[in-house]
C-alpha cells in the first residue's frame, strides 16, 4: 500500500499520539533499505494481524501465547502505520490505489484481531464482534465525512488506530497479571474482558452518534433547504 488519499483529500491526523508517532515513523522510514517498498509493509502488517489471532488461539494451551499476540500487535502497527509514511518520504505515493487498498486491508486486519480476541479463552466472540462493529461505525463516519468534506481525518475525538492497539495491548498485559476469570452476569457467562469490550462498543457508538449528529447539523446550515440535485441516496 502507498500513501492514503494524499492528493484526494486534505489529510489530518489529530489523535492523542499523532505528533510523536509521526516523528518516529518518519525517522524509521528515512532509514529503511531501498528494497523495502510500501506494499511490503502492508503485507507485513497483515502478517502481524495473523500473528495476533494465532497468539489468542494459542492461549487455550498456554497464557504465554499472549506474548505472540502482543508481538503481532507491534508488527501490525509497524506495517500498517509505516507504509503510507514511506510512500510520502520517498515521494512515490499512489493516492487512489493507496487509499483503496489501505481501507480494505484494514477490514481484514481488524477482523483477524477482533476474531482472535473473541476466540480466545478470555472473551466471548459476540462481545468482541460488537466492539468491532462500534469501531467500524466510527470508520464509516470518517469515510463518509472524507467524501463530503474532501478531508481525510485519521482519528475521531482524539482516538485513532494506534490508540486502539495500545488499549488491546493494555488488556493483554492485564490478563497476564491478574487473569480473566469468568463470572455470571444476568444469566450470561462473562469475564472482565467482555465488560471492557461492551464498554468499548458503548463509547464508540456514542462517539459515532455525537460526531454524526454534529456534522449533519453543520452541513444542514451550510447547504440551502429544498435542494435534491445532490441527493445520492436511494
Amino acid at each position: 500500500m502507498t500513501s492514503p488519499a494524499d492528493s484526494l483529500f486534505e489529510r489530518f491526523h489529530e489523535s492523542f499520539l499523532a505528533e510523536p508517532e509521526r516523528k518516529v515513523l518518519r525517522w524509521i522510514a528515512s532509514r529503511l533499505p531501498s528494497c523495502i517498498m510500501p506494499d511490503h509493509l502492508t503485507a507485513f502488517g497483515v502478517f502481524g494481524a495473523v500473528l495476533v489471532m494465532i497468539g489468542y488461539l494459542g492461549c487455550h494451551a498456554s497464557a504465554n501465547f499472549l506474548w505472540l499476540a502482543n508481538l503481532g500487535l507491534f508488527i501490525h502497527w509497524f506495517g500498517d502505520s509505516l507504509d503510507g509514511t514511506l510512500a510520502r518520504v520517498r515521494d512515490i505515493a499512489r493516492p487512489r490505489y493507496g487509499y483503496f487498498l489501505d481501507q480494505n486491508i484494514d477490514v481484514v486486519g481488524n477482523l483477524l484481531i477482533a476474531g482472535g480476541i473473541g476466540l480466545s479463552p478470555y472473551a466471548r466472540l459476540d462481545t468482541a464482534l460488537l466492539a468491532l462493529t462500534g469501531y467500524h461505525m466510527v470508520s464509516i463516519y470518517v469515510f463518509v465525512r472524507n467524501v463530503v468534506r474532501r478531508e481525510f481525518h485519521l482519528a475521531v475525538l482524539g482516538f485513532g488506530p494506534t490508540e486502539v492497539r495500545i488499549g488491546i495491548l493494555i488488556m493483554n498485559v492485564t490478563i497476564m497479571l491478574v487473569g480473566a476469570p469468568s463470572f455470571n452476569l444476568f444469566g450470561q457467562t462473562m469475564s472482565w474482558c467482555d465488560l471492557v469490550l461492551l464498554a468499548t462498543f458503548g463509547l464508540l457508538a456514542a462517539m459515532f452518534s455525537v460526531s454524526a449528529i454534529e456534522e449533519a447539523r453543520r452541513l444542514a446550515q451550510e447547504e440551502p433547504k429544498g435542494g435534491t440535485d445532490t441527493d445520492l441516496g436511494p
